[in-house]
């Protein structure tokens, strides 16, 4: 059995360091986008979800207080390990974190391609789909505290 586990890493780190080589890789390379040091340095006060596999990052999301609710971004996990659950994994981690800081819901803007992920993991559609660094998103919400 792998031994899969998610903790929260400190901006700046060097967990948060690699976090970001992730997520260039996964989100950013393909679409000939790399985030600039101020993206970075705006993300100084959101939580880094790292998820490790056999003790090797392989899966990583950010989220971003607003208000009682918090917004998922940046959710990339490795090419080799996707389709093995890990994500879904991730995400009760995350939904888990959040509910216990007291967030009232779960929100993202999915990619087209990742929407049928999401509502497996009991996320909603809301609205119309959008663009978003030239891809189509929808955006997507998943209540924390039972009905808003």
């Amino acid at each position: 059995m792998d031994d899969i586990g998610f903790k929260i890493v400190a901006h700046g780190s060097d967990a948060y360091k690699q976090v970001v080589e992730l997520r260039e890789e996964i989100l950013r390379k393909p679409l000939g986008l790399s985030f600039s040091v101020e993206d970075l340095e705006s993300e100084k006060d959101y939580i880094h979800v790292a998820g490790y596999l056999n003790g090797r990052l392989c899966a990583t999301l950010m989220l971003v207080p607003k208000g009682d609710e918090v917004k998922m971004q940046r959710v990339a996990i490795r090419e080799d390990v996707q389709q093995k659950g890990i994500g879904s994994k991730m995400l009760l981690f995350a939904e888990d974190y959040a509910k216990k800081q007291g967030y009232a819901s779960i929100y993202c803007h999915a990619r087209d391609t990742a929407v049928p992920f999401y509502l497996k993991n009991d996320y909603n559609i809301e609205g119309d789909a959008f663009v978003e660094v030239g891809i189509v998103h929808y955006a997507m919400r998943k209540n924390l505290m039972g009905k808003i």
